[in-house]
């Protein structure tokens, strides 16, 4: 973080315009998302472009008629689609200049972790309509980028609608803003992202190993960096106060050597198998943590199933279970002397694994292991020491009037929902469960889970369960900001478009366990806001995109 990243910081702050809405959409979290801009006119990138005419009539009107506006006020829009076309609009695509959107259409057929049909970022939209309509309605904040500027801002863009091999062009009517930019930003910014990166990515030159080119191939490569710092980066633009990763941070199959390489030394005895995972963790959880010291941001890691050597657990993984956690907590949660690096944390066996901070006095974070795994036994949930220190540090919230709770666990609680390529661990019982019952009784706000490497929301006992995240090199990283104003939690899903290839002659990254990683990745365009929502007294309101809770 040098001098020209903080001037950048600062250059964002001032351009971010977020306004808390008191009607039906109160949804304004994503207006503060820092995307790079795409100039208007230009093309969806890899869309098919069909012969367009030149722009000849209006085709977003105000639904007020105001020709004036003020600066961060919420405007409701109408496209019109029912115009003289041989075939019916599939898809709408709206660039904005002066003004960004705030959800996505519930006309628009939503995104998910792996196809990308709607989204939008700060200055457009692109819409797959569910169905033939002849309107589709959009709602837009306002922004004066500049107050100082000569001529007045106004909002003014361009629609283009397409479907059939026919293109229309049209524009937006424009709109003068007055009142100039307030300086208005989050009470506290999060970002959630689990499940990041659920692989081994790492250079073997660092470490404790005895990794040799001839051994095999190495954990990452220029790619992997790149396409990493991309991610890292737009993170970086959203200057959060702290990355929450609910566990998986790394594939964590060590103690093995399916490719017989010996780089972590051999693996035939349960003393070599200890070693061989020390060696492991004292190589890549560094990398991990420097990829984020390097960007500036604070992360807040959970324990998850793969930092426990993924699961099932027989026994003679469930021997390697102390190694596991103490090489975890050696990494991100305790000092150079061994002592708890939280001063909030529980006695037990979560002592070092599990732990609470208040970022703000009104907003509580709670980080749980819910991995309760010893040479003994394998339990998914909460141990009885850690479970009585949750109950303590939820009423100690309650009594202090915390307005806002925040839990991070890597399994889900309310269960069955969606997952791709999981083993679907979650908390037995549910919503029935203790801990569950614990959350409902402090009024706990927001729950974060991944291990399902897809996107959903569910809200049970005035509780929002948001499970997302998935494996890097899957192209199923999401990022989930949370914008604290008040009485308002604003909630906006970032997906990135991360594809691979094999290499030509057929190698891949290494990997302890199976067949590693394919050498080619890259990370196509910006991130994209595919789900927006926002938490009120238990509620989720105007959810759009994926965040539509299920069922």
């Amino acid at each position: 973080m040098g001098t020209t990243r903080a001037g950048a910081v600062r250059a964002r702050r001032r351009r971010r315009a977020v306004a808390a809405a008191g009607t039906a959409l109160a949804l304004v979290t994503p207006l503060a998302c820092g995307f790079s801009a795409t100039p208007i006119g230009a093309d969806v990138a890899g869309a098919v472009q069909p012969a367009e005419a030149a722009p000849a009539e209006t085709l977003l009107t105000w639904l007020d008629g105001g020709a004036t506006t003020a600066s961060q006020q919420l405007v409701e829009g109408r496209i019109g689609l029912d115009r003289d076309r041989t075939a019916p609009v599939s898809r709408v695509r709206l660039l904005l200049d002066g003004a960004r959107l705030v959800a996505l259409p519930a006309a628009c057929r939503p995104s998910t972790v792996t196809r990308l049909r709607s989204w939008f970022d700060d200055d457009e939209l692109v819409c797959d309509l569910k169905g033939a309509r002849d309107h589709l309605d959009v709602t837009v904040i306002t922004v004066a980028a500049d107050a100082s500027a000569a001529d007045a801002p106004r909002v003014t863009g361009r629609v283009v609608l397409s479907g059939g091999g026919e293109r229309t062009t049209g524009l937006v009517t424009p709109r003068e803003i007055e009142g100039g930019e307030p300086d208005l930003v989050p009470d506290l910014r999060l970002l959630s992202s689990p499940d990041f990166l659920n692989g081994d990515v790492g250079d073997l030159r660092q470490g404790p190993n005895s990794w040799t080119p001839a051994r095999s191939e190495n954990s990452t490569n220029p790619a992997y960096e790149r396409a990493l710092d991309t991610i890292l980066d737009d993170w970086a633009d959203l200057d959060p106060a702290g990355v929450l990763v609910a566990g998986d941070l790394v594939d964590g199959r060590w103690g093995y050597d399916d490719q017989d390489t010996g780089t972590f030394g051999p693996v035939d005895t349960p003393a070599q198998r200890k070693a061989a995972v020390r060696r492991a963790a004292r190589t890549y959880y560094p990398q991990w943590q420097q990829r984020f010291d390097e960007h500036g941001l604070a992360v807040f890691p959970a324990i998850g199933d793969h930092e426990m050597g993924d699961n099932p657990w027989p026994q003679g993984k469930r021997d390697l279970a102390p190694t596991f956690k103490s090489e975890w907590s050696r990494a991100f949660t305790q000092t150079a002397s061994g002592d708890p690096l939280y001063a909030d944390h529980p006695d037990g066996p979560a002592r070092l694994t599990a732990y609470a901070g208040r970022p703000t006095p009104d907003v509580q974070v709670v980080t749980l292991d819910l991995f309760d795994i010893t040479p003994q036994r394998s339990r998914i949930g909460l141990d009885p020491q850690q479970r009585r220190w949750f109950a303590q540090v939820l009423r100690r919230a309650d009594r202090d009037g915390v307005r806002w709770i925040v839990v991070q666990g890597h399994v889900p609680v309310v269960w069955p929902v969606p997952s791709r390529g999981s083993s679907d661990l979650h908390v037995p019982g549910g919503t029935r469960s203790k801990m569950w019952r614990l959350m409902k009784k402090y009024g706990v706000d927001l729950y974060l889970a991944g291990e399902v490497h897809d996107a959903s929301t569910a809200v049970r006992d005035g509780i929002v369960q948001v499970a997302h995240g998935g494996i890097f090199q899957f192209g199923l990283t999401t990022a989930l900001t949370m914008d604290f104003y008040g009485d308002g939690l604003y909630l906006t899903l970032r997906d990135y478009d991360v594809r691979t290839a094999e290499a030509a002659d057929g190698s891949r990254l290494w990997e302890t366990r199976r067949k590693g990683m394919p050498k080619r990745l890259s990370v196509q365009g910006g991130a994209r806001v595919i789900g927006t929502a926002s938490v009120r007294d238990g509620r989720l309101v105007g959810p759009s995109g994926v965040l539509r809770p299920i069922d």
